[in-house]
């Protein structure tokens, strides 16, 4: 099944709709044109505007990787891995 991840909306037109937009275009895509009967999302724990528009949206925790990292920037313009927690 199809896995959707690093959905994003500029900050200056964040809280429009967009995103719920672009969430329902994948899936549309993905349940009418590619024919699957479900979608997967991959989204960070520590991003919680999007884990209240996936939950609002009808997905659910499925799985976790409490060993996942990301690579976040710091001041220096530099990335430092973290965990995702």
């Amino acid at each position: 099944a199809p896995l959707m991840s690093n959905l994003a909306v500029g900050r200056k037109v964040r809280r429009k709709g967009i995103a719920e937009d672009l969430v329902q275009a994948a899936e549309d895509l993905a349940l009418k044109e590619w024919g699957y009967d479900e979608c997967y999302l991959y989204v960070e724990k520590r991003n919680v505007p999007a884990l209240k528009l996936y939950k609002k949206l009808g997905y659910r925790v499925l799985w976790e990787d409490d060993t996942a990292t990301t690579l976040l920037p710091t001041n220096r313009g530099t990335v430092v891995s973290a965990p995702t927690v």
